[in-house]
């Protein structure tokens, strides 16, 4: 019951302004006119679009963390549940970036016959969404007492995200990066969607663990 009143309240913050309808409609709209706009191919156009999802999911996040700082206080103080706030804060995020997800591969004018690829798109879009959230849940801090560690967290996250594949000095270390531009590496050495399934099991992973560490961090705050 508590979570059903949590998730509910996140859902309505995320529908109380125009931002994110807007940033996925603008989405959208580039799914179907990119190829023509930039002259570019499917590939280039879903690589493009990852990257999309992926500040998609961080920005209407961020954005939600930042009400739900502002407007939800009492709610959590009645609810007086913090394992109730986290799994609703993982279900809201999952919930928006899977509509995203299929929203955006849909209307991108790449779903074909290939079930195989259709499910890895549709997937890999989610993937990368849930990981931009993850990544604003654990700085989510930002909207608290800690702004500029918060952040300055986010913008290193970002520029892990876009560059872990492609500066020389962080491939030793690229495990533990933010498997973004590994994704966007492998659709331009070998244009297949289908090849990216094993990168999307690792983007799920990483956004997990992502949701798992801010949990626990945040909970050690608030027995301290």
């Amino acid at each position: 019951m508590k979570i059903k009143i949590l998730l509910k309240s996140y859902l309505q913050l995320f529908f109380q302004d125009f931002l994110y309808l807007t940033a996925l409609f603008t989405l959208v709209v580039f799914g179907l006119t990119g190829d023509y706009l930039l002259n570019i191919n499917p590939i280039k156009k879903y690589s493009l679009l990852l990257i999309g999802t992926f500040f998609l999911g961080l920005v209407v996040t961020m954005n939600i963390y930042r009400k739900d700082s502002r407007q939800n206080k009492y709610l959590k103080q009645k609810v007086a549940s913090y394992w109730a706030d986290v799994i609703s804060q993982f279900l809201v995020a999952l919930i928006v970036n899977i509509f995203s997800g299929v929203m955006i591969f849909i209307f991108s004018l790449i779903l074909n016959q290939n079930v195989k690829m259709d499910m890895v798109g549709i997937l890999t879009l989610i993937g990368v969404g849930l990981l931009g959230s993850g990544i604003a849940t654990l700085f989510k801090m930002q909207w608290g007492r800690y702004t500029t560690l918060g952040q300055i967290g986010v913008l290193v996250f970002i520029y892990l995200a876009l560059s872990g594949s492609v500066v020389n000095v962080l491939s030793y270390v690229e495990w533990l990066l933010p498997p973004l531009s590994k994704a966007v590496v492998a659709l331009q050495n070998k244009p297949s969607i289908t090849q990216l399934l094993p990168i999307t099991g690792q983007i799920f992973l990483y956004a997990l663990v992502l949701f798992v560490i801010s949990s626990l961090v945040y909970y050690k705050k608030k027995k301290s």
